[in-house]
């Protein structure tokens, strides 16, 4: 039989079976057979896979259409020897690639944490004897010996185990601490219900056991999601893809009207040198040179509101791409609840009283009476008599996470009484064994004997001979046994955690001879059920509405029961009614052509979770997935944006997400994805803003030169004008605000473009309003005014400035007011209009710029033609806005 299916069906086997399949024993391996076995098996570590050196991560930051525009212009500058226009363009390029650089650097440690769960100590025996060795050096067919508080260092058959439980919540989602037993299990039991075994980077709660390793290294089930981290292919994301498409579109543009130039310059005969340098000038004016600095300052800018808001972005583009997120894939366990069980329903003849938890620890109850019951008040005792949970401090428990939640609420509920009891003197105890599934203890009260039991509901029942009705010990018979069962079924399924109580009272006579037995716990009056749950938190139901108001669809995915998934969507508002279909993980292929309508997915494994995500992205939807454990990891790599809980999520969650939620708050989710859509708003306003005067520059060289066989705009003063414009009034419009209603609108479809068809046509008729405009202005200057070449180039081109400072203006919705909008009340815009201004003086004053820039003095009369023309250019431009509504 091979190694593999040895590890896979371990759980199918009995202890004896299981040490016979790998030539084990109880008294563990020899020196020379572990030897042998490291040799064979290797290290327990997880496998590393090769990273992309520092080299490779630099030049693919220079693998990008409008990086390969700007590298072609600097060569074509020192072909002629711009030397001063060649160095502008390298800094634009160098400073976009350090930034894309540091930013995946950052980011490419996706299972540098899971590697961590390596490096720790355990107990195994070897060779008859107990010892302490480092992880790594165990072996398959090693005997691990575990008590409570210890972590599990790799997959093992559990051979030995007394009241033996582990925290799985980071690998499978069960909230609950999961008991563990010694029976055989079906081939087909679940990952989160194979209680025969324990597995790698899980956490020992309570109890104590013995085990054998039967997986190790990344053969672990840990290790395996290890490897679907690593293989998990991260698809580029939707902000980077259009600026792509967009950046191939600019390249074919000015390709195409440069080649169309030069033949027909060639045609007439003009001097190559001309035609050149007009190709030149074309390049210059068709790159949006800031474009890559501005989208990743605007988008730096979001995450710095965000980390005010307790969310941490790993990644510029995430903001962005949270924006256009159409489902949200939500984790239960940490991200809806609290991540910790607490007292939610008692349960007895006659009474279900609901008990809810306030924000201050504080209990209240449905039936504010109820504590007057007897049967509340053995509950109450019960809960504190057969427990073994301690106060660490005031706030701080140590011990079974059902014991703690109830001290939690013995305390809070009843200080007083709470401590009157926990004085009480326990004379004898049963302990909590997995086969009984029950733990009891004996207390001294005055002259009584006071005998408490709690545990499941069909051991407990099975010994109690009476039922506690209203004051009253009523006969247990057959037919109210199977009535207490099947209520407990039902709780159970409707998703919470059920445990049963019963006592007895004895003579103080009996002390020595009850003392004397080992099993006490008969002829029992049953009292009734305490119900727990992981609650949900508070602020995720408004959170969820919201997500629902903006049109994105909330899905839990969850590795916890469907009962308890039902549940809590019901209760933050997930789902409508509580009754809606879960598809368990085990029947998505069934279930295939409903996963796209179902909110709700129970029993999911890692696997399983990539297959909905998957599923949803075939569907063109853009993906967010949450998720704190170790299991979430893959799906967290996978989905379009990974967000990972900060307080007590995984490191490895937080390594491999996008980004990071400090506060463990779904509702930081919706503050995020606001932000994102003002961010996409406001990109979307600078790009309009940048092509739409950068087509005016392409349409004023063309129309001059294709006419006059003039250069209105010289290379150099388009680049030192694109770069005022490029980066600070875009970088103002990508800072401002945004719509207040933003959250009130649908998500836009995740395939339309950064400049969609109505901003295209918005773009034409800018660019078209400009050029023609300051093709007027070159002509009057340069005929009726009967200056040089030179002269009406310095005019243009301070026109042109002024121009496409004020055209920010026009960037306002069209809805908007023209003296009352986002722009104008965007103080950053005066900021920049006022910097640029300044810049744009000094250009004209100092002589070195001067001269460097080739400008000509201007007289009163030409700056009177550069302020009616640049006005000219935005009356125009906001009646034409006005009419069109563009």
């Amino acid at each position: 039989m091979s190694e593999k299916s040895k590890q896979s069906q371990a759980h199918t086997r009995s202890a004896d079976q299981t040490l016979e399949a790998w030539s084990a024993s109880k008294e563990g391996l020899s020196p020379q057979e572990v030897r042998k076995r490291q040799q064979e098996f290797g290290p327990n570590k997880l496998q590393e896979k090769k990273q992309k050196s520092l080299f490779r991560l630099a030049i693919d930051q220079l693998n990008n259409p409008i990086i390969y525009l700007l590298t072609g212009a600097v060569i074509v500058s020192l072909i002629f020897n711009d030397i001063p226009e060649a160095i502008a363009i390298l800094i634009v390029i160098l400073l976009n690639t350090a930034i894309g650089f540091w930013m995946e650097y950052q980011a490419r440690k996706s299972v540098d944490a899971l590697k961590k769960l390596d490096q720790l100590e355990t107990h195994v025996r070897r060779d008859g004897k107990s010892q302490k060795i480092n992880a790594e050096e165990l072996v398959p067919g090693d005997i691990l010996v575990l008590e409570s508080g210890d972590l599990v260092p790799a997959d093992a058959r559990i051979l030995q185990a007394s009241e033996l439980a582990a925290d799985e919540s980071p690998l499978t989602g069960e909230s609950v601490p999961t008991e563990k037993f010694t029976d055989q299990l079906n081939e087909e039991t679940p990952l989160a219900e194979r209680t025969n075994m324990l597995f790698k980077g899980t956490a020992i709660t309570s109890g104590k056991g013995e085990a054998m390793v039967t997986a190790i290294g990344h053969q672990t089930e840990i290790g395996k999601v290890s490897d679907m981290v690593d293989e998990t292919k991260r698809e580029e994301i939707p902000l980077n893809r259009k600026l792509a498409k967009l950046s191939h579109r600019l390249i074919w543009f000015i390709l195409g009207l440069a080649v169309l130039f030069f033949i027909f310059g060639w045609w007439s005969g003009k001097e190559i040198y001309l035609l050149l340098q007009t190709s030149i000038a074309w390049t210059v004016a068709a790159i949006p040179e800031g474009l890559p600095i501005v989208a990743s300052i605007a988008l730096a800018r979001g995450m710095l509101r965000l980390a005010k808001r307790n969310v941490i972005v790993k990644k510029l583009e995430a903001v962005e791409t949270l924006g256009e997120t159409t489902v949200i894939f939500t984790d239960k366990t940490g991200t809806l609840t609290k991540n910790e069980l607490t007292v939610s329903l008692m349960e007895y003849p006659g009474k279900s009283i609901e008990v809810e938890q306030t924000e201050e620890a504080k209990y209240n109850l449905s039936d504010t009476e109820a504590s007057e019951n007897e049967n509340f008040q053995h509950l109450f005792k019960i809960s504190v008599f057969c427990n073994d949970a301690e106060w660490l401090n005031e706030r701080e428990l140590k011990g079974d996470a059902l014991d703690a939640a109830l001290l939690q609420f013995a305390k809070s509920f009843h200080p007083e009484h709470y401590e009157k009891l926990t004085n009480t003197e326990r004379i004898h105890e049963d302990p909590f064994d997995s086969e009984s599934k029950f733990v009891g203890t004996v207390h001294q009260e005055k002259d009584i004997l006071y005998v408490a039991a709690k545990g499941a509901a069909e051991p407990i029942l099975s010994r109690s001979a009476k039922y506690l009705d209203n004051g009253k010990e009523v006969q247990l018979n057959e037919q109210a046994k199977s009535d207490w069962l099947k209520k407990n079924r039902e709780l159970s399924e409707s998703g919470l955690r059920i445990i049963a109580y019963a006592y007895r009272q004895d003579d103080l006579s009996q002390k020595d001879q009850l003392k004397a037995r080992e099993d006490f716990v008969e002829e029992m009056v049953f009292v009734g059920f305490i119900g727990f749950i992981d609650p949900a938190r508070k602020e995720v139901q408004p959170a969820i509405e919201k997500c629902h108001q903006a049109g994105i669809k909330v899905v839990m995915v969850t590795g916890d029961h469907p009962g308890i998934a039902r549940t809590i969507a019901h209760e933050v508002n997930l789902t409508d009614n509580g009754h809606e279909q879960v598809i368990e993980g085990k029947n998505l292929d069934e279930k295939e052509s409903e996963i796209i309508n179902s909110p709700l997915f129970a029993r999911v494994d890692p696997g399983q979770k990539l297959d909905i995500v998957e599923h949803y992205k075939k569907k063109g939807e853009i993906t967010a997935m949450t998720g704190d454990g170790i299991n979430d990891t893959p799906a967290l790599k996978m989905a379009d944006i990974g967000i990972a809980m900060g307080d007590k999520g995984t490191q490895a969650a937080q390594d491999v997400a996008d980004m990071v939620l400090k506060d463990d708050s779904f509702s930081s989710i919706v503050d995020a994805i606001e932000q994102g859509r003002v961010i996409f708003g406001n990109i979307r306003k600078f790009v309009l803003y940048q092509l739409s005067y950068h087509l005016a520059e392409i349409l004023i060289i063309a129309g001059i030169s294709f006419t006059l066989f003039h250069l209105p705009l010289l290379p150099l003063q388009l680049l030192f004008l694109n770069l005022l414009s490029d980066v600070f009034p875009a970088l103002a419009l990508g800072i401002g605000k945004g719509d207040a209603t933003i959250m009130q609108q649908p998500p836009k479809n995740p395939d339309e473009p950064i400049i969609n068809r109505n901003n295209w046509i918005a773009i034409s008729v800018y660019g078209m309003i400009m050029a023609l405009v300051m093709i007027g202005t070159y002509l009057v200057a340069f005929d009726l005014l009967n200056e040089s070449k030179e002269t009406a180039n310095t005019i243009t081109f301070f026109s042109l400035a002024v121009a496409q400072l004020l055209h920010v203006f026009n960037m306002r919705d069209p809805q908007e007011k023209i003296f009352n909008n986002q722009v104008v009340r965007n103080k950053y815009i005066w900021l920049a209009l006022g910097i640029c201004a300044i810049m744009l003086s000094i250009a004209y004053l100092t002589p070195l710029l001067h001269e460097v820039l080739s400008f000509e003095q201007l007289t009163l009369v030409h700056w009177g033609l550069v302020a009616l023309s640049s006005f000219l250019v935005l009356l125009i431009t906001q009646l034409v806005k006005k009419i069109f509504r563009l």
